[in-house]
Formats: structure tokens, C-alpha cells, sequence
């Protein structure tokens, strides 16, 4: 069976990174430039700071 889910491993950790913005909590350098979700959504601006 496949997995339609992206698996991220990091020194920090491994993540089934499905919402995509999950990866930003095993990323082991903070996110510096803009951050959009596959449907188009923003999570981080331009000036990397989350949006919500």
C-alpha cells in the first residue's frame, strides 16, 4: 500500500508531515523566507514569522 504522505527526517526527529507546516517542527534551522501551503495558504511571511 503507498503512503500519499511526505516523511521528513531530521537531526530532530522523523515526521509524517501531512498538514505540510508540520516539517517546520523538525526543521534544526528556524524557517527565514515565506512558508505557503499546497493550496496556497500562508503559514510564514516574508519576514519568517507564522501568519496565524
Amino acid at each position: 500500500m503507498l503512503i500519499n504522505r511526505p516523511f521528513v527526517v531530521t537531526p530532530m526527529g522523523t515526521r509524517l508531515c501531512r498538514p505540510s507546516e508540520l516539517v517546520l517542527d523538525v526543521l534544526p534551522l528556524p524557517q527565514l523566507g515565506a512558508f505557503t501551503k499546497e493550496d496556497g495558504e500562508t503559514v510564514i511571511g516574508a519576514d519568517g514569522k507564522r501568519v496565524n
